[in-house]
């Protein structure tokens, strides 16, 4: 998915689930985003292979959200760190600023947490693009987001929020109470492509 920002052509996708090498990355992208799953299993294969192909794909910025199937960075997350290139920015419970456009990412285990024990996620007011793995309840969700996850969204209100996981909404928009909600999975599109051919 192409986002035209503050002068930025953001290109943002996830759930690859190992077959990163058939997405085509727009030559004219400033900043990648990458929502998660990349690889194809619960297991690390195939992760440093993900993240030697993102750190040559060309842009100013890459942003690496891990899903729920990078279950490593759960396991280790100290470890796990360190496989991360240093031209890959890794996004977890956290948010940066870059040329004017501020990113927060929540991660999976975060909002699990929260559901848990019944507290929102943190998010600053200030936010042009939360990412996440997962989706918001009642939004290109299929009966799978979270309750605590949208509430946030909708008491914060970001301008975007980028997410994956439900493969059958990729590629979809929907806007509601001032944020634009994009699920950039592109499963069905690899997937498509094994098809055809």
């Amino acid at each position: 998915m192409i986002l035209d920002y503050k002068g930025k052509r953001l290109f943002a996708f996830s759930d690859t689930h190992g077959r990163h090498r058939d997405l085509s990355i727009p030559q004219s992208a400033d900043i990648l985003v990458c929502a998660g799953d990349v690889v194809s299993d619960f297991q690390e294969n195939g992760l440093e292979d993900f993240l030697d192909w993102f750190s040559s794909c060309p842009a100013k910025l890459r942003l690496f959200i891990p899903g729920n199937h990078e279950v490593i960075f759960d396991i280790c997350p100290e470890e796990t760190r360190y496989l991360i290139p240093a031209n890959i920015t890794l996004l977890e419970d956290c948010g940066i600023e870059y040329e004017g456009i501020t990113f927060y990412s929540i991660s999976s285990r975060k909002i699990q947490q929260m559901e848990w024990i019944g507290e929102e996620c943190g998010l600053s007011v200030d936010t042009d693009f939360l990412i996440t793995h997962i989706p918001p309840e009642g939004v290109l969700d299929e009966g799978t987001g979270s309750k605590i996850l949208a509430h946030t969204i909708f008491k914060q209100h970001p301008k975007f929020h980028l997410f994956g996981h439900v493969h059958s909404q990729g590629g979809q928009c929907e806007r509601k109470r001032g944020t634009t909600f994009v699920n950039v999975s592109v499963f069905q599109t690899l997937y498509k492509k094994d098809v055809s051919v």
